[in-house]
């Protein structure tokens, strides 16, 4: 409404609609999704037992994923290594990298706390957002860090805009 009144001192005539309006508010005429049946989709798996989390993209139902993923591990789920060939194991690769530090490293999977961390439907546009959120999580079960290679150029930019600084010493140099 400010501009409309400067426009018009001018001689420019305008039309102003509200961005909220009481339709916007109260009318929401789709239920919203249930976070397993997401679709297109960055998704993450935590451990329970640890810190670490597999992060992953898929296109299809975030159910469907997570059961191929449940169903790699429960096939491989009698394997238990010991500490005298857990080191041996390492360079065993299962289908699901959570089956790997499962087996591996003797952890349980949370599968009540999947959850979808970003949803997108084009398919570049999610393993680019899959690529960020690897390079975010420090402790990731994943092998590699996706389907697109994110330059290490931007990894000051995920770590917080914290830069090491150019004298000798341990200090960072926080970039605002």
């Amino acid at each position: 409404e400010r501009l409309t009144k400067i426009y018009k001192s001018y001689g420019i005539r305008s039309a102003v609609r509200p961005a909220t309006t009481l339709r916007k508010k109260l009318v929401h005429p789709k239920d919203k999704i249930p976070k397993h049946k997401t679709t297109g989709c960055v998704y993450q798996v935590p451990c329970s037992n640890c810190n670490k989390v597999y992060i992953g993209e898929t296109s299809r139902c975030l159910e469907t994923r997570i059961k191929e993923h449940k169903d790699d591990v429960e096939k491989h789920s009698h394997i238990r290594y010991t500490r005298a060939n857990r080191k041996a194991s390492h360079t065993e690769q299962h289908k699901s990298a959570i089956t790997d530090h499962i087996s591996q490293e003797n952890h349980v999977i949370n599968w009540e706390k999947v959850k979808p961390l970003v949803k997108e439907t084009h398919t570049r546009a999610r393993q680019i957002h899959e690529a960020i959120q690897i390079r975010k999580h420090r402790h990731t079960m994943n092998r590699d860090e996706g389907a697109y290679q994110l330059p290490k150029s931007y990894s000051w930019v995920l770590d917080g805009g914290v830069l090491p600084s150019s004298h000798h010493s341990d200090d960072a140099v926080r970039i605002q």
